[in-house]
């Protein structure tokens, strides 16, 4: 459940984190979970679908967004702005910024964006999951973006073995040497919480992360 707690703000769950009242009720989870995914292909792969137009930095308007949801998907007809700076205020990856009435997403993009303007990652090592039958490709060759624009990168293994489960139930989980690649003039940046994305990684900043 989306709800709004009138002292902590937004929440995900049947109370508030903080103060553990239960505030307004905005949205139940199987709504949560439609407007999550309708909102992620908005902003991350066809903002065109819904007659929107995405400026060269990814951003959208958050009033026109609500507007051609509503348009698109008259059973939504009770979204309002607030709706959307709650999903994304709340959004446990962090996988959106807002700014000014506008919104975007911060990573996993297939449309064209400029997203340089995101801070520079400040780890020294990040991690990335492949599966078995990859491992000796990527340690020779490297890493280079598949379905989406930019490789995306986990701050800690834990993270990156969540992310690999989604293909591999057993996925390999790799240490980039981060430190050594920026210094070598690589651009990494944060992305959300705990993804960092660059354009490739070549194989000489690539172990496993068991020979650490």
């Amino acid at each position: 459940m989306l709800a709004k707690c009138e002292e902590h703000g937004y929440y995900r769950g049947d109370s508030c984190p903080i103060c553990k009242k239960e505030g307004k009720f905005l949205m139940n989870d199987w709504e949560l979970e439609r407007m999550g995914g309708i909102m992620a292909g908005i902003l991350r792969h066809f903002p065109e679908r819904f007659g929107l137009m995405m400026d060269g930095k990814g951003w959208i308007d958050i009033k026109e967004m609500v507007g051609a949801i509503k348009k698109k998907k008259p059973m939504i007809k009770w979204l309002r702005p607030h709706h959307i700076e709650a999903l994304a205020e709340t959004d446990s990856k962090g996988r959106y910024q807002i700014d000014g009435g506008m919104i975007r997403a911060t990573y996993a993009h297939t449309v064209d964006v400029d997203l340089s303007d995101l801070p520079e990652a400040e780890m020294d090592e990040l991690f990335f999951p492949v599966t078995k039958e990859e491992l000796d490709i990527v340690l020779e060759q490297g890493i280079l973006p598949t379905d989406r624009n930019k490789v995306h990168l986990s701050g800690n293994i834990e993270k990156a073995m969540e992310a690999g489960k989604v293909r591999d139930e057993e996925p390999v989980i790799l240490r980039i040497d981060a430190a050594k690649a920026k210094k070598d003039g690589m651009i990494i940046r944060k992305a959300g919480k705990d993804v960092y994305t660059t354009d490739e990684v070549k194989a000489k900043y690539i172990s496993l992360a068991e020979d650490r």
